[in-house]
C-alpha cells in the first residue's frame, strides 16, 4: 500500500505543474471566448441601431491593451472574468448636447434600449446553435453499435431470448443501424410487444419481446416511469482514457489496454469492470466506503499480456439534493464501440438547434428547481469548477472542448435574463415596466434596484466559491469514516 501511494504522489508532483498551465489556459480561453460573443452582442445592436459606443473591454481594469477606432476604445484587461460594452449617454439624466442625441442610449424608443440589452444573451444562443451545427457537420453524429451487452436473466429480452453479443438488424420490420434507434423504438412502444430480428452465429432470428414498466429518477430528481427491454449496449472493455493521479494512472494502466480480467474472474464486457471496481449497485453512491482492496488487472496490451495492481479509491459526486456520494473508482473511461454518421448541413443545422433548445430547457428547469428549493443550492458551481472542467474537457479534445462552451454560453445566456437589475434581465424588465408606465422610473428607485442587484450578486458569488471550495475540500479529503458495515 505504501509504495503505491509513493508512486502515486510522484506521478501526480511530476504532472501537476503541466495540469495547471492546462486548466489555466482553458479557463482563460473559454471565458474571454464567451465574453467577447457575448458583448459582440450588445456591440453589434448598438452599431445597427444607431447608438455611441465608447467603449468595448474584455476583462476588467486594470487594463493590458487599448487601441481607439473611430468613436470606440477596444480594451483587454487583466481580470477575465468578465466584460462591458459602455454605451453613449447610457446613464438615465446624462446630459446630451443636441446634435449628439440620435447616438444617445438614453434618448432611444424603449424597443430600441430592449433589443441592445436582449442582444448580449441572443448572441450566447446563436454562437451554441453555430457551435453544435459546425461539430455536427464537420465530425458527423456518434452512435453506438446495435449490438446487445450483458442482459439480466428476470429481463424482457432474456425470457424472450435475446443473449449477450446479438447484433439487431430489425425493430418491428424496420432497419436498425445504431442503438439509438433501438432505444427510440422502445420508448414509443407504449408497452405493446415488439418483433427483434437479432444477427446470431451468421443467422437471423426473430422474437418477440413485450416491455416492462421501470421507475426512475431523472437527473432533476423528478420521478418517472418508461418502457424497457433490459437491454443495454455492448461496450468492450478497453480503456479509453486514463485520468491524471488517479490509481489507474499510477498502476500504470494506459489508453487502449484490453482487460481481460480483474482478481482472476473474466471481464467480458465494461459492465463486468465496473461491477469489480465498484461491487454491487447497493455499494454506489453511498455516504460512506469501506476501504478498497486492491485489484489484480490482467490487461493485453499489443502482444503482450501484463498483470498490474491497482487500488480503488471513494470518489464523491453530489446528487440534486446537495448530498455528496462515494463510489469507489480507478480513474478510467471505456472506449466505446462507435460508429460515425457523417450529415450534411441542412440536418446538422437542426441537429444544433435540437440540442440547444434541449440544453436551454433543461437549464431553466434546473434553474427553476434550485429557486423552489427542489435541487440543492449547492449543485451550483463558479469559476473553479468551470477551470476545472475546462482543463479536463481541453486534454479529452477540441470536440469535447466545445461542447463545454455551448454548455457555459447557454448557461451565460439564462443566467444574464435573471431579473436583477445588475443583469441584462434586470435592465429588461425595468425597460417593461417602464414602456407599461409610459414613463422612466425615478433615478431613486433605479438607485435602490441596482443596490439590491449587487447584494444579491455578492451573495451568489459568495455561494458559488462557497461550493467550489467545498467540492475540492471533498475531493482531497475523501469520504467520512464509515460508522456501520455496508450490506455485502
Amino acid at each position: 500500500m505504501i509504495p503505491g501511494r509513493k508512486i502515486h504522489s510522484l506521478l501526480s508532483c511530476r504532472y501537476l505543474g503541466l495540469y495547471m498551465i492546462i486548466t489555466i489556459i482553458s479557463f482563460i480561453v473559454l471565458l474571454l471566448i464567451l465574453i467577447f460573443v457575448h458583448e459582440l452582442g450588445h456591440f453589434t445592436a448598438a452599431k445597427l441601431l444607431g447608438v455611441g459606443v465608447e467603449r468595448f473591454s474584455l476583462g476588467f481594469p486594470p487594463k493590458i491593451w487599448s487601441k481607439k477606432i473611430g468613436e470606440t476604445e477596444y480594451r483587454i484587461c487583466w481580470l477575465p472574468l468578465g466584460g462591458y460594452v459602455s454605451l453613449f449617454a447610457e446613464e438615465p439624466g446624462t446630459v446630451v448636447a443636441p446634435s449628439d442625441m440620435k447616438k444617445s442610449f438614453t434618448h432611444k424608443p424603449t424597443w430600441v434600449k430592449f433589443l441592445i440589452v436582449f442582444a448580449g444573451p441572443l448572441f450566447n444562443i446563436i454562437f451554441a446553435v453555430l457551435a453544435l451545427w459546425i461539430l455536427s457537420w464537420v465530425m458527423g453524429v456518434q452512435h453506438l453499435a446495435p449490438v446487445v451487452g450483458p442482459i439480466s436473466e428476470n429481463s424482457p429480452a432474456y425470457i424472450s431470448g435475446l443473449r449477450s453479443g446479438d447484433v439487431i438488424t430489425e425493430v418491428n420490420g424496420t432497419p436498425i443501424r445504431f442503438y439509438d434507434e433501438i432505444s427510440e423504438a422502445v420508448s414509443k412502444s407504449t408497452f405493446s410487444p415488439m418483433a427483434i430480428t437479432v444477427a446470431r452465429d451468421d443467422r437471423s432470428h426473430t422474437f418477440n419481446v413485450t416491455p416492462a414498466i421501470r421507475e426512475a429518477t431523472t437527473i432533476l430528481g423528478d420521478q418517472t416511469t418508461y418502457p424497457t427491454l433490459g437491454l443495454v449496449p455492448r461496450t468492450k472493455p478497453i480503456i479509453g482514457q486514463v485520468l491524471a493521479g488517479k490509481p489507474a494512472e499510477a498502476a500504470g494502466l494506459l489508453k487502449g489496454d484490453l482487460v481481460v480480467s480483474i482478481n482472476d474472474k473474466p471481464v467480458k464486457d465494461w459492465v463486468d469492470l465496473v461491477a469489480y471496481v465498484q461491487g454491487p449497485e447497493s455499494q454506489r453512491n453511498l455516504e460512506t466506503q469501506p476501504p478498497a482492496e486492491p485489484l489484480n488487472i490482467v490487461v493485453i496490451r499489443g502482444d503482450q499480456t501484463l498483470t498490474l495492481t491497482a487500488t480503488p479509491v471513494a470518489e464523491g459526486r453530489q446528487n440534486f439534493k446537495g448530498q455528496t456520494l462515494y463510489t469507489n473508482m480507478l480513474g478510467i473511461a471505456a472506449q466505446p464501440d462507435l460508429i460515425v454518421e457523417p450529415v450534411g448541413p441542412f440536418r446538422a443545422f437542426i441537429n444544433g438547434l435540437k440540442d440547444t433548445w434541449a440544453t436551454v430547457e433543461l437549464t431553466y428547469q434546473s434553474l427553476y428547481k434550485i429557486i423552489i428549493n427542489q435541487i440543492s443550492a449547492k449543485v451550483m458551481g463558479g469559476p473553479i469548477m468551470i477551470a476545472e472542467v475546462a482543463g479536463q474537457k481541453f486534454r479529452d479534445g477540441i470536440a469535447e472542448f466545445v461542447s463545454l462552451m455551448v454548455l457555459i454560453s447557454i448557461n451565460l445566456a439564462i443566467i444574464n435574463l435573471v431579473p436583477l437589475p445588475v443583469l441584462d434581465g434586470g435592465q429588461l424588465l425595468i425597460f417593461i415596466i417602464e414602456a407599461i408606465r409610459r414613463r422612466p422610473l425615478s433615478l431613486k428607485l433605479r438607485e435602490v434596484t441596482q443596490i439590491v442587484g449587487v447584494t444579491a450578486l455578492v451573495a451568489l458569488m459568495v455561494l458559488v466559491f462557497y461550493n467550489d471550495i467545498s467540492r475540492l475540500v471533498t475531493k482531497y479529503s475523501g469520504p467520512p469514516a464509515q460508522t456501520q458495515t455496508v450490506t455485502q
